[in-house]
C-alpha cells in the first residue's frame, strides 16, 4: 500500500488528536503490518512483537493530542517503536543477568554451609523435586526443558507448538505452586526464595 492511498494524513492526525477513533483505526490498519514486521525482526517471538505493537499504538492514542503537531508521522512512529524495542531488549537482558547472578550467589553460599546446613539444603532440594514430580506431565516437561536443559521459552514453545507466552505462564504457575507448597510445609519465606532461585 502506497502512502498516497492514506487520504491526507495530516488531516487524519488532526482528527485523531480530537478523539476520532475511526481515524485512529484507519491509521492503525495502514501502519500495522510494517510496524509488526519491524518488532518481530527485533524480538523474534510473535507474541512479544504483538505486545510491543499494541503498547506502541496505545501510547499513540493516549498522547493523541500531540499528533496534530507532527509533520512526518511515519518517522515519528518508527523512532518511537524502535526505542520501545530497544528498551524491551535491555529489560530482558537485565532480567536474565539478575537471575544468573542470584543463582551464582546461592551456589557460593551453599559451598560455605556446614555439614548440617548442607543436609538441610539437600532435604529442601528433595522436597522441590518431589513437588515437581506431582505436577501434570506437560508442566514437568516444560520445567525440565527450561531449568535443567536451559532451553529458552521460544525453543520450548516450538517443541510443543505453543506460544512463548504460554511457556512463560506455565513456569509462573509452577513457581507459585512450589512457593505455596513449601510454605505449607513450614519453610520460612527466605528459605523458599533461596530454594526457588537455586532449584528453579
Amino acid at each position: 500500500m502506497e502512502k498516497r492511498l492514506l487520504y491526507n494524513e495530516k488531516e487524519l492526525l488532526v482528527q485523531i488528536a480530537e478523539g476520532n477513533q475511526n481515524a485512529f483505526e484507519q491509521l492503525y490498519r495502514y501502519y500495522r503490518n510494517k510496524a509488526y514486521t519491524i518488532a518481530l525482526t527485533y524480538l523474534t517471538i510473535p507474541d512479544e512483537a504483538e505486545d510491543i505493537l499494541q503498547e506502541c499504538f496505545l501510547k499513540l492514542w493516549n498522547n493523541r493530542h500531540q499528533l496534530s503537531e507532527i509533520e512526518e508521522f511515519d518517522s515519528y512512529l518508527f523512532i518511537m517503536l524502535r526505542n520501545m524495542l530497544i528498551s524491551a531488549l535491555r529489560k530482558s537482558e537485565t532480567k536474565q543477568r539478575i537471575i544468573k547472578q542470584a543463582q551464582q550467589t546461592v551456589v557460593l553460599q551453599h559451598n560455605k554451609l556446614s555439614g548440617i546446613e548442607k543436609g538441610e539444603s539437600a532435604r529442601l532440594y528433595q522436597a522441590v523435586q518431589k513437588l515437581i514430580k506431582q505436577l501434570p506431565e506437560r508442566q514437568q516437561q516444560i520445567y525440565k526443558l527450561s531449568r535443567e536443559e536451559g532451553l529458552t521459552h521460544a525453543e520450548i514453545a516450538k517443541l510443543f507448538n505453543i506460544s512463548a507466552r504460554t511457556v512463560s505462564n506455565t513456569l509462573s504457575i509452577i513457581l507459585n505452586q512450589l512457593r505455596s507448597a513449601l510454605s505449607s510445609q513450614g519453610y520460612l519465606p527466605e528459605v523458599i526464595f533461596a530454594a526457588l532461585i537455586a532449584f528453579f
